[in-house]
């Protein structure tokens, strides 16, 4: 019997090694799993923020780029003008061919800015309106506030205006 007895420790020790053995086993895994939860959210939120960083790049490449078209066009209206005052003012006698080289390179021009947003600021006969129109002087006329003359053409892209409109408008006497 004190075989069986010492047999019957043998087994309760070694079912109480097997049983701490699978409780360390499980508390690892257990500890595993919270690691791989922990590493998991961790890549998650990187990710998520760098998906946030390229549409904010995005956004902030396209504000530049849109930045560089307006200015590239503001700086080119002055040419157009130019262009526009040459035709109106050419002297008599001026060569048509030459007249109508002018004419096509200013309707090129006038082409590639609209193919880029650009929008003329239609001013004549309408009601002046200070977001559009920049008054140079007032004339008499029938009715109050009515733009009556465009001196220089203004312009705008994307609902923003780049120039506005220089216009006389009419005052009421």
């Amino acid at each position: 019997m004190a075989a069986d007895n010492n047999i019957d420790m043998q087994d309760d020790k070694l079912d109480r090694e097997i049983i701490e053995e699978v409780a360390d086993t499980v508390r690892a895994i257990a500890e595993a799993k919270e690691e791989a939860q922990t590493n998991l959210a961790g890549w998650q939120r990187s990710q998520a923020d760098f998906e946030n960083y390229k549409r904010r790049e995005e956004v902030k490449q396209k504000e530049t780029l849109e930045f560089a078209k307006e200015v590239t066009i503001v700086r080119l209206l002055p040419t157009l003008d130019t262009l526009q005052q040459g035709l109106k003012h050419a002297p008599q006698g001026v060569d048509e061919t030459w007249l109508k080289g002018i004419q096509a390179t200013l309707g090129q021009l006038e082409k590639t800015l609209a193919e880029m947003g650009v929008v003329k600021i239609e001013a004549l006969g309408k009601p002046f309106d200070p977001h559009f129109h920049e008054a140079v002087r007032e004339v008499p006329g029938e009715q109050d506030g009515l733009v009556v003359e465009d001196l220089q053409t203004g312009y705008e892209i994307n609902g923003k205006v780049i120039r506005p409109s220089q216009v006389v408008i009419s005052k009421q006497q």
